[in-house]
C-alpha cells in the first residue's frame, strides 16, 4: 500500500468513489476529471488530496485544505471492498505525519448506526467532538441544502466560536459572514 499525491490519472477513480461515498448535499458537483483539475488548479495549493493504492489499484483518498492553525479534512473514503482493513487509520496517520497533527473535520450526528460507527472510528483515532459550535455545513452550490453536522478535531485546534472557522467557510463554501 502506498500514499501518493492525487494525480490526473487518479481522477476518474477519485470521482467514482467520491460520488458514491457522499450524498449530493455533502459534496461538490464535479462535471468530470477536467472540472476537478480546474478546481484544484484554481485553489492554488490550498486544496490537496492524496490517493491510497495497492499497486495500480485505487483504494481510497483523503482531500484536505491547509489553513492557519489546522488542516481541514473535506472528504475521506475507502472503496467498499477495502473497508474494515485498517486503511482509514493508516490514511489518518499519514495525514498526521506528513501534513499536520491539528485536524478539523465534519461528521454526521449519531442519528444512524453508520454515523455512530463513523464517530467511534474518529474517536479511536484521537478525534473529539467539539460542541462549542452549533454547526450547519453550508451548501456547496445553489440547489443544494445546508446539512446539520458535528465538528471533530484532532490535536490542538482552537475553536471558540464561528469566527474560528471563518477562513474554512470562506474558502471551502464561499461563505463570507459565518454560518
Amino acid at each position: 500500500m502506498e500514499f501518493t499525491d492525487l494525480r490526473m490519472d487518479d481522477y476518474p477513480s477519485y470521482l467514482k468513489l467520491y460520488n458514491s461515498a457522499f450524498p449530493p448535499d455533502e459534496r461538490r458537483e464535479y462535471k468530470d476529471a477536467k472540472h476537478l483539475a480546474d478546481f484544484i488548479s484554481m485553489k492554488g495549493g490550498k486544496f490537496r488530496a492524496f490517493a491510497v493504492k495497492d499497486g495500480d489499484i485505487f483504494i481510497g483518498f483523503l482531500s484536505y485544505w491547509i489553513f492557519e492553525g489546522y488542516t481541514y479534512v473535506e472528504h475521506f473514503a475507502v472503496t467498499p471492498e477495502n473497508r474494515g482493513n485498517n486503511i482509514g487509520t493508516k490514511m489518518l496517520n499519514h495525514l498526521f505525519k506528513t501534513v499536520s497533527n491539528d485536524v478539523l473535520l465534519e461528521v454526521e450526528p449519531p442519528d444512524t448506526p453508520e454515523a455512530e460507527r463513523r464517530i467511534r472510528f474518529y474517536q479511536r483515532n484521537g478525534f473529539r467532538i467539539r460542541e462549542e459550535i452549533d454547526y450547519m455545513q453550508p451548501p456547496y452550490s445553489k440547489g443544494q441544502k445546508p446539512v446539520k453536522l458535528l465538528l471533530m478535531t484532532h490535536g490542538n485546534v482552537s475553536l471558540h466560536n464561528k469566527d474560528s472557522i471563518s477562513e474554512m467557510l470562506h474558502e471551502v463554501y464561499n461563505v463570507d459572514n459565518g454560518i
